[in-house]
């Protein structure tokens, strides 16, 4: 494990994997961390040097101020990171809310963004704006499901305090919209054992997803980018649209029958779509 401090003195944790043009990774959460991308993209290091960082308050990096996380401050620390290593510029794979941090550094720093790939992800969280697409791209047996999940987080978890349990519950009907095929849920589930991680910044990095919307700004990024989300990923099969219809230089790739986490689920595909838009 390795560190650097970034300008206002929170120390980072990183780590570098594999050799060749160097690729930024971007972890989802906000109960995540980093490691569990390290397993998930091993196989892309025998062409690329992957750096992976938790994001402050998030792992092996310190805690901050509150007001600090932010989506805009973490594309920031991305920056200081790829200058600590040394690099003049760097792609970026981001999945899930990583896909905020990314958006952030590719705005912020666009002299410095190479190529950006977007893994099931959406410029907006705002609840009143992702509902009803979402709900259409869901379907009603699945709504069900989800609602029904909704309503028992409700009435059994919502006024306990805060514990793994409640987390779970808490994210059981989001799972739902994303959930993979039967056949492939064990596998997702026994991937990361470890999640969810009690992280500091995880309850504002959630009200700071439900108010960010990045779509008006989406015509600021002018790197390649490459928008690839299964298609059962319902929050991301609308994020998704966003992204392409928002980014001028943007290129879809939709995994049929897929769910959030393509790199389990759908591994030869989804590194197949990765390599050939990074290159070598």
């Amino acid at each position: 494990m390795a560190t650097f401090v970034t300008s206002d003195g929170i120390e980072i944790r990183y780590e570098v994997l594999g050799t060749g043009p160097p690729v930024a990774i971007c972890h989802g959460g906000p109960n995540n961390v980093s490691d569990t991308l390290m397993r998930d993209l091993v196989s892309l290091t025998d062409s690329y040097a992957l750096i992976f960082h938790d994001y402050r308050g998030s792992g092996g990096s310190t805690v901050a101020p509150v007001a600090t996380y932010r989506f805009d401050r973490m594309g920031d620390d991305l920056d200081e990171l790829r200058e600590h290593l040394g690099h003049e510029s760097m792609s970026v794979v981001a999945h899930s809310m990583g896909g905020f941090v990314a958006l952030q550094y590719g705005l912020r720093h666009p002299a410095t963004c190479h190529r950006l790939v977007l893994v099931g992800t959406t410029p907006c969280g705002v609840g009143r704006t992702m509902a009803i697409p979402v709900l259409r791209a869901l379907g009603p047996l699945r709504t069900a499901k989800a609602v029904s999940l909704a309503a028992t987080f409700v009435v059994l978890w919502s006024w306990r305090p805060q514990s793994t349990e409640r987390t779970k519950a808490m994210y059981a009907p989001w799972n739902v919209t994303q959930e993979a095929r039967p056949e492939l849920r064990s596998k997702v589930a026994e991937a990361h054992p470890e999640l969810p991680v009690d992280n500091d910044n995880a309850p504002h990095l959630m009200k700071a997803m439900g108010a960010l919307d990045l779509r008006d700004q989406l015509s600021g990024i002018h790197c390649p980018t490459l928008v690839l989300y299964g298609a059962r990923d319902a929050a991301m099969v609308v994020g998704g649209q966003m992204l392409v219809s928002g980014l001028p230089n943007a290129e879809q790739r939709v995994l049929a029958g897929v769910g959030h986490e393509v790199f389990i689920e759908a591994p030869e595909e989804t590194f197949e779509a990765l390599r050939g838009f990074l290159g070598a």
